[in-house]
């Protein structure tokens, strides 16, 4: 560039001045340029495929390639004030200027970076993991998405601190000695994040599905988080469990894997009571019911011989817990409709109390 300045005729101080503005307009030519190129030829060759992805890519890393253009001109003229200014700035201070530059340029290609894996990952997370029959990868998204970026970062620091000559090597035993107390320190969130792993990849339950917990407690499975899951109750409210419980307990899920989900409706009924008949009337009014399958069949079973009533049990299925819910209250009061109409007792407990007078008392003690 010094050997086209100078076959300009005109002053040295006027050829230097040529220079600066050389540069600048390079630099913005060379922006301008790279606008061009992505706006104009990267929306007619983005059109020709199938999908937006390239589109979102070009989106997204637009602006940091413009900043970095710019950068790339600024450090250009940084090196060119030097050679004019030398005598008068210390070069101790250009170089402080090219380390800044240095920096921020290793900040823009680590934003590059970051932004096309993001808009990759939200592209897929938005096409393809959504027509998938499975949710770990729904889950996974965020999760490596942020490591993404972290991992990228910590990178593009120790590049700027081995340029600024800062020792990355000594740094390693404080890294680690760092790493362990916050190991220490988060070992429960660790033990949690680890448990919303092995649930994702083992997959006892999915989103949707009704389990029974440890406590008895009924519910539907509302989130499956990174360090908790959620769970909503038939009351509507929400459990949140940490993970870490979660996979040390035992869990009965009962919609998977299959969806059908058995009815109970216990009753009693008097000792003198026809149970052919009895059996007859239940069945038919669960035959009748519209929740109730027709396959398996519904069944009848007569369970004990109890204090004071003959106790039978109605199983049958239906295809979801609140669909159970509902059969049941229904069955019972047709059931309860249908025993009054053909006179079927359905007892109470009773109890036997013998009243004595005070001379009949002490005489049962004396026989006693």
């Amino acid at each position: 560039m010094e050997q086209l300045l100078n076959e300009i005729p005109v002053s040295p101080v006027l050829q230097k001045l040529i220079g600066v503005g050389a540069i600048i307009l390079l630099t913005l030519l060379a922006i301008y340029l790279a606008r061009f190129l992505l706006a104009v030829l990267g929306k007619r060759l983005a059109a020709r495929t199938k999908t937006d992805l390239d589109d979102r890519l070009l989106t997204a890393s637009r602006k940091p390639i413009y900043l970095l253009l710019f950068l790339i001109g600024l450090l250009s003229l940084s090196e060119y004030l030097q050679e004019l200014l030398a005598e008068y700035i210390s070069a101790d201070w250009f170089r402080f200027i090219d380390a800044i530059f240095y920096a921020i340029g290793v900040v823009l290609v680590a934003s590059i970076i970051v932004r096309v894996i993001t808009t990759i990952l939200q592209w897929y997370g938005r096409t393809v993991a959504v027509r998938t029959q499975t949710r770990i990868d729904d889950e996974f998204i965020p999760l490596l998405d942020r490591a993404t970026k972290v991992i990228i970062y910590v990178l593009a620091a120790l590049i700027i601190l081995e340029h600024f000559d800062v020792d990355i090597k000594g740094m390693i035993p404080v890294l680690g000695v760092g790493s362990l107390a916050v190991a220490l320190a988060a070992q429960e969130t660790i033990a949690n994040m680890i448990g919303g792993f092995v649930i994702m990849t083992d997959r006892p339950f999915r989103v949707g599905d009704w389990l029974s917990l440890e406590d008895g407690t009924t519910c539907q499975v509302y989130q499956i988080g990174v360090r908790s899951t959620k769970f909503k109750t038939l009351e509507n409210t929400l459990i949140i469990m940490p993970n870490a419980e979660l996979v040390k307990s035992t869990i009965h899920n009962i919609t998977y894997p299959y969806p059908e989900i058995r009815l109970q409706v216990d009753v009693g009924v008097g000792y003198d009571s026809d149970m052919e008949l009895v059996k007859k009337v239940i069945l038919e009014e669960a035959d009748a019911h519209h929740l109730v399958l027709k396959e398996p069949k519904p069944a009848f079973r007569f369970r004990e011989f109890g204090d004071s009533s003959l106790n039978v049990t109605l199983f049958a299925r239906t295809v979801s817990v609140l669909d159970r819910l509902r059969a049941e209250s229904d069955l019972r009061n047709q059931i309860l409709e249908r025993f009054r109409k053909e006179g079927i007792e359905i007892p109470f407990p009773q109890r036997v109390v013998t009243m004595l007078e005070p001379g009949e008392e002490a005489e049962s003690e004396k026989e006693n």
